[in-house]
């Protein structure tokens, strides 16, 4: 697959809302920006999974640097 299809497609699943059974659900998010020396592909996304009641339980994303871990083990 070509490098920019394979963007258009994940610019197509941009505010994608996929059931994961249970009232579990993930969302995509991912969105064209101005490129920068953090995001030199130009592409800003988040994948989040939330749990029944909307409280996100997991994510990635490319909005932050990784943190190192300070007060938790598995931190970061």
């Amino acid at each position: 697959m070509h490098k920019e299809s394979e963007i258009d497609t994940l610019l197509e699943l941009d505010q994608q809302i996929l059931d994961q059974g249970n009232g579990y659900w993930i969302k995509i998010e991912a969105r064209r920006v101005t490129s920068t020396k953090e995001i030199p592909h130009g592409i800003r996304y988040s994948l989040t999974l939330h749990e029944p009641y909307g409280k996100r339980i997991l994510g990635y994303d490319n909005a932050h640097a990784v943190k190192p871990p300070k007060k938790f083990k598995f931190a970061g």
